[in-house]
């Protein structure tokens, strides 16, 4: 899924097109990676975000320069987050795409 954001101040605009790279399930949850790609005018270099999708919402955790990155900041993020001794979604995916699992 591709899908093109315009944000601005109304002084600049961005044009931003996010795909989905991919997606891991587990437990019920679902991690998903977007790919953003700037449009050639914009001064951004593309970026990844990771998110989590519990089926009733989803929510950025993180972000990176690559996939990696992205788990990496969210796993750290959802580690710190109460109650501490929960399955991370984020670090599973991270030893996914490490191992090379689609």
């Amino acid at each position: 899924m591709s899908e093109k954001i315009n944000a601005g101040t109304g002084k600049e605009t961005l044009s931003l097109r996010g795909e989905v790279v991919k997606t891991y399930v587990y437990e019920g949850l679902m991690v998903l990676i977007y790919k953003i790609i700037p449009d050639a005018s914009s001064p951004l270099e593309e970026f990844y975000i990771a998110s989590l999708d519990d089926a009733t919402t989803e929510a950025a955790w993180g972000v990176g320069a690559n996939a990696e990155e992205a788990l990496e900041n969210a796993a750290m993020i959802y580690d710190n987050m109460p109650p501490y001794d929960v399955f991370n979604p984020f670090k599973r995916a991270l030893e996914a795409l490490e191992g090379g699992e689609e």
